[in-house]
């Protein structure tokens, strides 16, 4: 096939605008070309375009501009993992100034319904004095009542005992009143336990609560002077 003379320029211009890029009026490209030499020129190649270059007033050869080398694929790979590694540090940074906000929020509320609630220490402690020495009683009332079941446990296997040894099978009275016995001991046990936890855990959380109330009147006060 035959090219006509009037296609020929346009055949040229695209291969240049191929292997080079366009030139700017009034700027020259300085670059090292394959061979490591310093070069100056008004077309930079695309392999020059890679290394970096510099742009040049074509005038007076000052500096305009200086175009950084290409990134290789292991710097664009080294890249996009710190990126990927600054998201994950930009989300757990959110999650965690939520989570602070959040506990802010309810120790803001919670500073209100202590103040609410006391008007003073001495408010606190007799309230703290009242609770813990409910739970005790409480504390009192079912180890006597652990005692005593465990007591008439004993008296209960006592009996059965002396009917196994006499020949005779246990009745279902008695059966009875044996499971309800062992049944009221383990009943016992578990609110002992329970309650015991209670008394630890409102001890600590009335000792907290002094503390925090003895700063929220001291800044009241220190704000009203």
């Amino acid at each position: 096939m035959k090219i006509s003379n009037f296609s020929k320029p346009i055949g040229i211009a695209l291969l240049l605008s191929i292997i080079s890029l366009p030139i700017y009026p009034g700027q020259l490209y300085r670059y090292l070309d394959s061979d490591g030499v310093l070069t100056i020129s008004k077309r930079l190649p695309p392999y020059a375009a890679q290394k970096g270059y510099d742009i040049l007033d074509e005038k007076s050869l000052h500096l305009i501009d200086r175009v950084a080398p290409a990134l290789t694929a292991k710097q664009i790979s080294t890249l996009e993992h710190q990126l990927a590694e600054q998201k994950e540090a930009n989300r757990l940074a959110e999650i965690a100034a939520k989570e602070e906000l959040d506990r802010n929020k309810k120790q803001y509320i919670y500073d209100q319904n202590l103040i609410a609630r006391y008007q003073s220490e001495q408010d606190l402690i007799e309230a703290r004095d009242v609770d813990l020495s409910y739970r005790k009683t409480q504390i009192e009332e079912t180890t006597k009542k652990l005692s005593q079941n465990k007591k008439n446990l004993y008296q209960l296997q006592q009996q059965a005992a002396e009917r196994e040894l006499s020949g005779r099978a246990l009745s279902a009275n008695l059966n009875k009143r044996l499971t309800a016995t062992q049944n009221s001991i383990l009943n016992n046990e578990t609110d002992l336990e329970r309650l015991k936890m209670e008394v630890k855990q409102l001890t600590i959380q009335y000792e907290a609560d002094l503390v925090r109330l003895k700063q929220l009147l001291s800044v009241n006060k220190n704000s009203i002077d």
